[in-house]
């Protein structure tokens, strides 16, 4: 059994793209660190997070906002030089945090660039500070109340039970008037389901996990609103996509939520995703941090791969994805979940994406 307490579309998506990354990132807390495209795409939503608070704080009578990584920020001030200002603001403060990088003033250049195409984007069409905003990136925390969605699980000699949370956090809300909200999710990477190795299109989307996750908690959110469009912004690779949800979509993502759950709640041996479709197996060593590192300099010992015909080499030291599977066989994998966990991971805690 892998004990699962609760579902962010992330980790929802991780478990579509290999189920043993998802148990050894979101179960046993091994994570490796963030690539720089990622890290710009945070720097690039933290600007538009501004510029959307700073509208709301401008339709509620401020002349100020005061962000709680930058400090002031005028609400008023639509002058290109002083977004520009705020832009070099964001990315000192990211790029001070987050030193495993060699920033560059490519780096710099792109993230700036790529905050002006999301603003000026169809002249202006999803620019905060054109829109009547009602949140910028709202957190979401609840849980379904549900027979379906309770747990109860041992972990290290305590009980942990409860009810399957959902956990996360949207871009922007704005109101479009008449009992319409729209919701715009902006993405700088490219427009691909990572899990199938597929560009994602108008109809795969409208089944695209996140979306329906959103969707899902929006109307936890906005329990008065019946009619919610969500658009997905590619900056760097198509464009925008539109989504229409009503209230009949709700039953079919809650199918989809313990559909997951169950699954997930039930596995005693994840599967690789070479397992699963060995025509993307090449993805473990080039994009997996599981794939690509050991557990040298851990509390957990390493092993020498012994085996014959093993992806591993004969003589050298285990992947933390091989040596994990090595060990759920050998011992079961509530033992390796006792005994393989990060020291400072806890399967309750949550963080937010951008926090550094």
């Amino acid at each position: 059994m892998i004990p699962i307490v609760y579902f962010r579309s992330s980790s929802f998506n991780c478990h579509r793209f290999c189920p043993m990354q998802y148990y050894m990132e979101y179960t046993l807390g091994w994570r490796g660190p963030s690539n720089k495209k990622a890290d710009k795409g945070t720097i690039v939503h933290k600007v538009l997070e501004i510029c959307a608070v700073a509208k709301k704080g401008l339709q509620d009578g401020k002349k100020i906002i005061v962000d709680d990584q930058i400090g002031r920020v005028s609400t008023g001030n639509y002058k290109p030089e002083y977004l520009n200002k705020v832009i070099a603001r964001v990315y000192k403060y990211y790029t001070s945090r987050i030193p495993h990088h060699e920033w560059t003033e490519k780096d710099a250049k792109d993230c700036e660039k790529w905050s002006w195409k999301a603003l000026h984007y169809n002249k202006g069409m999803f620019d905060p500070r054109n829109r009547d905003v009602v949140a910028a990136e709202p957190h979401f925390d609840f849980n379904i109340e549900e027979d379906w969605s309770k747990y109860s699980y041992i972990i290290k000699d305590e009980e942990v039970s409860g009810h399957l949370a959902m956990k996360g956090t949207i871009d922007l809300v704005t109101d479009l008037g008449e009992g319409v909200y729209e919701v715009i999710d902006w993405k700088t990477g490219r427009r691909l389901d990572w899990a199938t190795g597929q560009k994602k299109t108008q109809s795969s989307m409208f089944v695209d996990p996140q979306l329906r996750i959103y969707h899902y908690a929006l109307k936890r959110m906005f329990p008065d609103i019946s009619s919610f469009l969500i658009t997905i912004y590619f900056i760097n690779d198509g464009g925008a996509y539109t989504l229409h949800f009503q209230d009949k979509d709700l039953q079919s993502t809650e199918e989809m939520l313990k559909q997951k759950f169950e699954f997930i709640k039930n596995t005693s041996n994840p599967k690789l995703i070479r397992q699963l479709d060995p025509a993307q197996s090449w993805k473990c060593s080039k994009l997996c941090h599981q794939g690509m590192s050991t557990f040298e300099d851990t509390h957990v010992t390493p092993i020498k791969e012994h085996r014959p015909r093993q992806k591993t080499s004969h003589g050298d030291t285990m992947t933390k994805c091989e040596q994990t599977r090595y060990m759920i066989k050998k011992y079961g994998i509530d033992w390796v979940t006792e005994h393989v966990s990060h020291p400072d991971h806890q399967i309750a805690k949550y963080q937010a994406p951008g926090e550094v």
